[in-house]
């Protein structure tokens, strides 16, 4: 009778013990069905904004800079935010330079300017293309003023300087509020 009693209480805890496993584990499969779909969702983000790929590396405006673990800048200067509290920095490159702007401690890609024609867009346009070849990879969808040419997807530009025909500058911008 007292054996009884004790397989009983074992039971009773092994129960207890497999109930609170499985408690534990759904909730931790529900932080992972959560956790996949922010991914998702900011991969779908993505796609509604202008990137740029230079060195290997996807640089998307608005994110935090440290971020896209770039190599080692040629240049960096920095200069007190006349827009927003803290520091503006450049970083220059080979072939384009990245400004950031500053949001609390982190600095968040602001600018991204081509200086040669080596750098291009992720849909291979560069300084010196055509304004034709412009408009055949990016379609007749933009806001002209004067010789600029903006392209808007999100919150980010991608903005072309056509001088006699020819693309003279390149640069994407994130639009901040």
């Amino acid at each position: 009778m007292k054996n009884k009693g004790i397989i009983i209480a074992i039971i009773v805890v092994v129960i207890a013990v497999l109930a609170v496993a499985g408690f534990f584990m759904m909730q931790n499969k529900d932080s992972e069905n959560k956790e996949t779909e922010t991914k998702t969702a900011k991969v779908e983000e993505s796609k509604d904004v202008y990137q740029f790929k230079a060195d290997d590396k996807t640089v998307q405006l608005g994110v935090e800079f440290a971020s896209l673990n770039m190599p080692k800048e040629k240049e960096y200067s920095e200069i007190e935010s006349c827009a927003f509290e803290g520091l503006d920095k450049e970083y220059t490159y080979d072939h384009y330079m990245i400004a950031t702007y500053p949001e609390g401690e982190k600095d968040k890609v602001k600018t991204v300017y081509f200086l040669d024609e080596e750098a291009q867009t992720t849909e291979g346009v560069k300084m010196g293309d055509t304004y034709e070849k412009m408009v055949e990879v990016y379609g007749e969808n933009y806001e002209q003023l004067d010789n600029q040419y903006t392209y808007e997807k999100g919150k980010t530009q991608l903005i072309f300087l056509i001088e006699d025909n020819v693309i003279s500058q390149i640069e994407y911008n994130y639009v901040t509020e």
